[in-house]
């Protein structure tokens, strides 16, 4: 069984999609063993044309990026308007398990290739549909890219403004990975109903709910807990992202009271440390130009080096911000071999982001395919479906598929508690594990004051990730501690940490121990570089994982410096060690195996940052920071619309509407609406190329059309054209957007100490279920201790009781105010 990936010979999977987020699931897919079957029009899928820097793209073979995203696949060329093509593509569906379908597609713009019309020609097939807004929403086949989504999730004030005070968007195309992991974790689910019934289902994947889940962190949440917005309007990280001696930027984070402290004796500030309104990071902002410019006059007299080797010593969250070409290079990356070579041209390009152990290594990768190169083998073959099917409708809870799984979760803040997530709102029972002496910090991000009674369940971000887990403490630097934890991963199928590496060991909780105990026991280790290399040590937070992988570089302004992208790189790195997780317990099934399992945080953001540096290895282009326009489309950006009054005073009446031009058609109905004749006939603008070249003249007399409407009409006009477009929403109120209200994207919990909040669902539904997916509030501190001890694991009242007598559990929080 040695060197075979969890998915080998059991997936087929037909990719009908166009664009990055379904290239990017079935790539997860590929590259896990699965067989991938592009199906491609004549001219080619359209991604193979993609160029970020402009270079030629040989269309037969596909640009830089789709050579990356489709290693291992295979493609077939039909014309869905020939019967013989759609008769030849429906024969692919019927010996398929999966399809992955999108609006833009050739092929799923025929509606007798449609979701439901799939389903009847093969119903044992699973469909994933990805679309911006649901396939039940008032706006489906509303124009919109994933800038335009952006504008809808309350990313945009999360990073910064551009000089004439726009929200400045996330670089990159971030939000289409996301898009993409959450539907290859959405088909490993749907595997598992499938193998129990034989029966396929539909997962609608809605990339509006994706990014809300993703790019901002329970704003909705936070607005029900506080009673008021998270944050008026965008402000500076301090410290943040500063300039350094040798020319570079260094990023810089503070969370704790403590880290602001340590930092303050890092850059020699007593006046800082005898302030105490300055450990507040709202009171930091209030002096933003003052500090800001402090310490990068303290940045800027040392190298990128010096201030990493000095913050690390400090113990603070520290990383340089890292562009196309330095990725590579980086000695933990490479010692790592975080990086490859593209089988087909030798481009340096991101390896798969896992390690495994126990017989799943992956093979090596085979090249992308040329257009149409398995067309004439696959019309001569009569494909059946791969996947194991064990008919038994009543052996798994189709609604709840993950159900008689069992997770420790030893994780703490969002990157690590996320991966759980999904598992327990599909039925696993995940147990979070933390101590009164030591919580889970995300819970001191709380919304009431110390001097309240259970001020520690007040955390939105505690409560929006743990939702439907039970809760347990434990000291566990106690014997007794260890003792009830050993016991209880002895019962369990997984455990999940993302504690610094070293701690595990120091508790003698490392693989080699725990998997004598439970042989079949799938550990996943999720510490934000990994368990080893030379930045095992390092401390990180979402910001650092943001600089060091490239995704802080393509955000922001190119005159200005890289911006935070905020706590994106939690919520999908979090994701990529679901998708992971999900892989481990599919080889455990086929082989009876555990296994050690590392998917770092950073591998996420490696993934996202690829195209900078494909690009660069190809061509030697460095891929920069554009503000609010694209590397690709054009015209873009966000344009001030007529103010509006927010309920909320402390908001800013600032009103601003995004605007992202794909296609030609779509720059002459943009003109059409803005009543811009000239632009529409003048050859200079005929092309992406020409218009980019041209977009200050094409900035200037767009923006004065939008300045003399609201943001909502500006929006309207032009969609109702074909033009992607939108109001750029604050984070207090995505929540309320029309299409998110329709689908039920939030849902109300009702908490025994804070009340009732709304939380967003997991962006994945399904014909099959949930129908509700937050079940339980998140657990209060320890609230399950006694049913966990008790009836898992047998303990008496007597054990339990000394238990409580020696500090071993408990259900309040012992901890020092100022931690």
């Amino acid at each position: 069984m040695a060197g075979m990936p969890p998915l080998s010979g059991t997936f087929r999977v037909i990719d009908l999609s166009a664009g990055i987020p379904g290239a990017y699931c079935t790539k997860i897919l590929a590259d896990a063993g699965a067989e991938v079957i592009l199906v491609e029009p004549p001219e080619g899928n359209p991604l193979r044309e993609r160029s970020a820097t402009g270079d030629p793209v040989d269309r037969k073979l596909g640009g830089v990026l789709f050579q990356f995203l489709s290693c291992s696949k295979s493609s077939v060329v039909a014309d869905i308007r020939q019967p013989a093509d759609k008769a030849f593509i429906e024969g692919l569906i019927r010996g398929a398990d999966a399809v992955v379908w999108s609006e833009g597609s050739a092929a799923c713009a025929d509606p007798e290739l449609s979701p439901e019309a799939i389903r009847k020609i093969a119903p044992h097939v699973t469909v994933l549909a990805i679309t911006p807004y649901g396939f039940d929403s008032p706006w489906r086949g509303r124009p919109a890219n994933e800038f335009i989504l952006q504008s809808m999730a309350g990313s945009a004030w999360n990073h910064g403004l551009a000089p004439d005070g726009a929200p400045i968007m996330l670089g990159g195309n971030q939000g289409d990975y996301a898009i993409g992991v959450a539907g290859a974790m959405g088909l490993l689910v749907s595997r598992v109903r499938t193998m129990a019934s034989g029966v396929g289902e539909t997962l609608d994947l809605a990339g509006l709910e994706v990014l809300q889940l993703t790019h901002t962190m329970y704003p909705t949440t936070f607005l029900d807990l506080a009673k008021r917005p998270h944050r008026a309007k965008p402000a500076d990280a301090i410290p943040g992202i500063h300039p350094t001696k040798d020319g570079r930027w260094v990023g810089l984070w503070v969370t704790t009271g403590q880290q602001w402290l340590d930092f303050c004796t890092l850059v020699g500030r007593q006046d800082w440390l005898d302030d105490p309104s300055l450990a507040l990071m709202d009171n930091r902002a209030l002096r933003s130009d003052e500090l800001v410019a402090l310490i990068d006059e303290w940045t800027i007299e040392r190298t990128a080096d010096e201030i990493v080797e000095l913050a690390s010593l400090f113990r603070l969250p520290v990383a340089e911000v890292t562009d196309g070409e330095r990725l590579p290079q980086q000695d933990h990356f490479a010692e790592r071999r975080f990086y490859t070579k593209n089988p087909r041209t030798g481009v340096t390009q991101p390896d798969v982001w896992y390690a495994m152990s126990g017989g799943a290594e992956r093979l090596a990768s085979s090249p992308s395919p040329a257009l149409g190169a398995d067309t004439d083998r696959l019309r001569g073959e009569a494909l059946t479906p791969l996947l194991p099917v064990q008919a038994n409708p009543t052996g798994v809870n189709a609604e709840l598929p993950l159900t008689g799984i069992r997770i420790v979760d030893m994780t703490q803040f969002w990157a690590g508690p996320i991966i759980g997530h999904p598992f327990a709102l599909l039925g696993a029972d995940v147990i979070h594990v933390e101590s009164a002496q030591r919580p889970d910090g995300i819970r001191m991000a709380m919304t009431r004051p110390m001097t309240e009674p259970g001020w520690w369940e007040s955390s939105p971000y505690f409560n929006g990730t743990n939702t439907t887990k039970r809760g347990i403490t434990l000291d566990l630097s106690k014997p007794a501690g260890r003792d009830v934890l050993l016991k209880l991963i002895a019962k369990s199928d997984a455990l999940i940490e993302n504690y610094s590496p070293r701690v595990m060991g120091q508790l003698g909780l490392d693989y080699d121990t725990l998997s004598e105990l439970r042989p079949d026991l799938v550990m996943l280790r999720a510490p934000a570089f990994g368990v080893r290399g030379p930045w095992v040590d390092r401390v990180a937070y979402a910001p650092t994982i943001d600089e060091a992988g490239g995704l802080a570089w393509v955000t922001g302004t190119p005159e200005g410096r890289p911006q935070m992208v905020g706590a994106a790189s939690d919520a999908v790195g979090g994701m990529h060690g679901t998708v992971a997780l999900l892989l481990a317990l599919e080889h455990r099934r086929r082989t009876g195996n555990g296994m050690l399992l590392e998917s770092p945080q950073i591998g996420g953001a490696l993934q996202i940052s690829a195209e900078q540096v494909i690009e660069h290895s190809a061509h030697g282009v460095v891929l920069n920071r554009t503000g609010n326009r694209s590397w690709i489309n054009a015209p873009q950006g966000v344009y001030r619309a007529a103010d509006r009054q927010s309920v909320f005073d402390e908001v800013p009446p600032d009103d601003w509407v995004a605007v992202s031009v794909e296609t030609d058609a779509q720059w002459h109905a943009l003109c059409t609406v803005i009543g811009a004749a000239e632009l529409a006939k003048d050859p200079a603008f005929s092309t992406a190329d020409g218009r980019r070249r041209g977009h200050d003249e094409i900035d200037s007399v767009l923006s004065k059309w939008c300045s003399t409407r609201s943001a909502a009409e500006a929006a309207e006009a032009l969609t109702a054209a074909g033009v992607p477009a939108a109001a750029v929403v604050p984070p207090h109120e995505i929540a309320d957007l029309p299409s998110v209200v329709a689908r039920g994207v939030y849902e109300t919990v009702d908490h025994p100490v804070v009340g009732g909040m709304r939380i967003i669902v997991y962006p994945l539904r399904s014909t099959s279920g949930p129908k509700r997916w937050h079940r339980r509030p998140a657990p209060l501190l320890g609230q399950d201790n006694e049913a966990v001890f008790r009836g898992l694991l047998g303990m008496s009242d007597d054990e339990i009781d000394q238990l409580r007598t020696d500090g071993v559990t408990g259900t309040e929080v012992l901890v020092n105010r100022g931690w």
